[in-house]
């Protein structure tokens, strides 16, 4: 499995454009080879609002595939760019214990409408 680690860091001005864009990420679902991705605010000792995000893909293949070919149209169109001051992605190839930890944060604040699951 691939994980992809997404951590932006939104102004609390922005904080609803975000989250608002980042429940439009709904097509996800129909992606090949897309398992699942959840996310939510964590709040940072400089007053800044971090948000994270973690997406599955069953593996690498699937995820250079959306990459390459659905990302940014998706990204485009809800216009998140725009309020995001800072982004930071990392991926991991893990296994189940780990994903569920990353999915499970206590520190995070979980948005339901944040979730996407495999059509």
């Amino acid at each position: 499995m691939l994980i992809k680690k997404i951590v932006c860091e939104v102004d609390a001005a922005n904080a609803e454009a975000f989250s608002i864009a980042q429940s439009q990420w709904g097509a996800l679902s129909h992606v090949n080879g897309f398992v699942k991705q959840a996310g939510g605010w964590r709040k940072t000792a400089d007053g800044l609002i971090t948000a994270e995000i973690i997406s599955v893909w069953e593996n690498r293949a699937a995820y250079d595939h959306f990459m390459e070919n659905e990302h940014d149209s998706i990204y485009e169109e809800n216009e998140q760019k725009a309020v995001i001051l800072s982004i930071d992605v990392t991926l991991y190839e893990e296994d189940e214990p780990f994903i569920h930890d990353l999915l499970h944060n206590p520190d995070i604040r979980y948005e339901p409408d944040w979730t996407v699951q495999k059509a």
